[in-house]
């Protein structure tokens, strides 16, 4: 599920970025107009990830979780499979209640709170996103989804290119094996270049 949720995030993030690389050159070229703001930036924050319609929530896995809730009511995983089917069907803010919920059982559990704050992203809640982001590298630094998310966030919901650079340049630094390093070295090229 973190790796499926990973690539929808990374093909969320090259879609975006290319969207922000023209928002960014626009801005750039037309500099004597800096309140001209293309209606496309605006649309991509309330998409789904990868610009995709939702998948479809499975009905028949979500009343089977329900249902071990009723028999675990302590378990936290089952609360975050719930969150992940909500997340899958693009429903951001039923997700982040379950991943709340469990996280009340369960806290700082780095994956579960980077979905969160992931949601919170989704839902237009930037400053959220990032108080959530942050608070997951205080107590697991270095942890690699948390700093891609970062950057997303900085870049996309808060428009600060210099800080997703720094935060990716990190990322890269203390993961070098980080799965999607080429890809990643080439956006954070693509937005120098721009600035």
């Amino acid at each position: 599920m973190a790796s499926n949720k990973f690539g929808v995030n990374l093909a969320f993030a090259l879609v975006v970025a290319a969207l922000g690389l023209t928002v960014v050159t626009f801005i750039y070229v037309n500099s004597n107009k800096p309140d001209i703001r293309p209606a496309a930036s605006q649309e991509t924050s309330s998409q789904s990830p990868g610009s995709s319609p939702a998948a479809a929530l499975d009905m028949g896995r979500l009343a089977a979780l329900e249902q071990s809730i009723t028999r675990e009511p302590q378990n936290p995983d089952y609360r975050t499979q719930i969150g992940n089917l909500y997340y899958d069907a693009g429903q951001y803010d039923k997700a982040a209640d379950f991943y709340q919920q469990s996280l009340n059982i369960r806290s700082k559990d780095p994956s579960v709170e980077t979905d969160l704050a992931t949601c919170f992203h989704y839902l237009g809640q930037d400053d959220k996103a990032l108080e959530t982001l942050n608070k997951v590298l205080e107590y697991s630094p270095g942890f690699s989804q948390a700093m891609f998310n970062k950057g997303i966030v900085l870049l996309e919901g808060k428009k600060d290119i210099r800080g997703a650079i720094g935060v990716w340049e990190d990322l890269l630094r203390l993961n070098p094996s980080f799965p999607q390093k080429a890809e990643l070295e080439q956006r954070i090229s693509q937005l120098k270049a721009a600035r």
